[in-house]
């Protein structure tokens, strides 16, 4: 590809345009980047396999010294650096969709920067598409190496001259990281975006405002109009954990300025950091909010299963010992016991083993020699490795760069995933034993129906009677209690009035006249009820 060079000596590659199959991607600034990579295309652009030859091994001491120094070159792809992949591709070319740089639409939000500018920053914008992704990690796993992988495999700045026929003059940045700040100020990070643009681009921006009494607020809506004529793609804020270690009140004013910002520029954003960060990312809805937009890739250590394997094996074969050792399961468990599935640990224990073998003539890798190699070199953070091996949950708690922060309520979580159990259980037993009590209320009321109790009143009565805790242990024992604590009616309205059609006798000689018998009456009338329904005798 044509790359030109720019004043400040680097270069940026001359606009490409390549057909696109997705509507919405028709726009020149997703045109030039790569195409869309296949999970195989994106496997084989960041594996790195260094240099290995076999007769290396017997170069002298000194020379092989160097050469183990190319394991720290080795890169094997996982099945989460092609997770991340997808994610980062989906959020810049989404972050493009409404910036295409051809459109009126784009035009005007010069315009409205400039207004930002002059009048002050306002929340309303015409179009809302930036969305964020956080990316969460343990220290060592390899997550700030393999963003930059990724990224490399975007042209940084891509110079566009013409686009259909039509003359076009514009710079475009894909991607830009700056670093989260240790004192939590603001304006250091608006200063770090502004010496980055330069170092890239030639310009000289952080000279010009570094020393201007410009406020925050005024310096925001500056940054804004930087992003837009260089058409930042993606905004990169890595080691986010260090809001944690300030004032609460700086560390908030910093959310609110990456929301603030994202609601300014509309850019996409990637958020980097340990699993000390997930204080900071719950910190504030607004920040949570937009943190699940494109979702939260959770960066945990290695298990011991066929992914470490995968990694494991690839990176045996770099031995420059005399004596090649054959890779089998207790080596591979030696390892992983050791570094505790911490790719970055594993990596340097694997080199500093090779190393000592050199030098104290054994020339060969053995359990023994990584375990002495692990307790005399490994002594900084081996509190921390024992503390995942034993799994101690009280001391796991104090290592939140290790480990996320659920495992310091894991207790309490274990706690309410027991409480759940029981309401659920409690739930369950409580809609069983309704179901029983409306039955038993049902029949009930049946048979007081049969007494001559009205309907309503035997229900009422019964209800009553449940709710005052005397329920007795059967249904014969309630019909009696209910029964007695029934005001009864008059003589002469409960049996005395053949008018009533809840009379068993009016029932029954109201029925002689259909030839109907006392049983048949009865049942016609619902008094008695069949349970079981009978077969037909034949």
């Amino acid at each position: 590809m044509n790359k030109i060079e720019l004043p400040n000596g680097s270069l940026a590659q001359v606009a490409e345009y390549k057909e696109q199959d997705i509507a919405e991607y028709q726009n020149p600034l997703i045109e030039a980047l790569p195409p869309i990579y296949s999970q195989q295309e994106v496997i084989d652009l960041l594996s790195v396999y260094p240099p290995f030859n076999k007769e290396e091994r017997y170069y002298e001491d000194n020379k092989r010294t160097h050469l183990i120094q190319r394991i720290l070159r080795y890169f094997q792809p996982l099945p989460i650096h092609l997770k991340l992949y997808t994610s980062v591709d989906c959020l810049l070319r989404a972050g493009y969709v409404s910036r295409n740089p051809i459109t009126k639409e784009y035009a005007n939000g010069f315009v409205n920067n400039w207004n930002h500018i002059q009048h002050g920053f306002s929340e309303q914008t015409a179009v809302q598409t930036a969305q964020t992704l956080s990316i969460v990690g343990i220290s060592g796993s390899g997550k700030t190496r393999t963003l930059n992988r990724l990224l490399h495999t975007y042209p940084q700045v891509i110079s566009h001259t013409s686009y259909q026929n039509q003359h076009m003059n514009l710079y475009q940045i894909s991607h830009l990281s700056i670093q989260t700040p240790f004192d939590g100020s603001v304006k250091t990070i608006i200063y770090d975006f502004m010496y980055q643009i330069d170092l890239i681009m030639g310009t000289n921006y952080f000279k010009r405002y570094s020393n201007s009494r410009l406020s925050t607020s005024q310096l925001m809506p500056i940054c804004a109009t930087i992003a837009r004529s260089n058409h930042l793609g993606l905004l990169i804020i890595d080691e986010i954990q260090n809001l944690k270690s300030v004032k609460s009140k700086n560390s908030s004013q910093v959310l609110n300025f990456f929301t603030t910002l994202i609601n300014l520029l509309n850019i996409p954003m990637v958020m980097v950091g340990t699993p000390k960060a997930m204080d900071i990312f719950q910190s504030q809805f607004r920040q949570a909010r937009r943190n699940t937009n494109s979702g939260n890739i959770m960066w945990d250590r290695l298990k011991k299963d066929d992914i470490w394997d995968l990694f494991i094996r690839g990176l045996w074969q770099y031995q420059w010992t005399r004596e090649e050792i054959v890779f089998n399961e207790e080596l591979s468990t030696a390892l992983y016991d050791a570094s505790q599935g911490i790719i970055d640990i594993a990596v340097k224990l694997f080199m500093m083993c090779q190393l000592r073998s050199i030098s104290s003539g054994e020339e060969r890798i053995t359990i023994p020699l990584i375990k002495k190699v692990a307790e005399e070199e490994l002594k900084i953070v081996s509190p921390m490795l024992y503390a995942l091996r034993t799994n101690n949950l009280r001391k796991l708690a104090d290592y939140d760069d290790l480990v996320f922060p659920d495992i310091e309520g894991f207790l309490e979580r274990e706690r309410i995933v027991l409480d759940q159990k029981q309401v659920m259980d409690s739930l369950k037993q409580g809609a069983s034993r309704k179901a029983e009590q409306n039955k038993l209320v049902d029949d009930a009321v049946f048979r007081l129906s049969i007494l001559g109790i009205a309907e309503g009143i035997a229900r009422e009565t019964i209800v009553e009677v449940i709710n005052q805790g005397n329920q007795p242990n059967d249904l014969s024992q309630l019909v009696q209690t209910a029964f007695c604590a029934i005001k009864m009616p008059k003589e002469k309205e409960l049996i005395g009035n053949k008018e009533d059609a809840r009379d068993l006798r009016v029932i029954v000689d109201n029925e002689k006249a259909h030839d109907l018998n006392a049983y048949q009456a009865l049942k016609k009338a619902g008094f008695i009820k069949i349970d079981y329904p009978m077969g037909e005798i034949s």
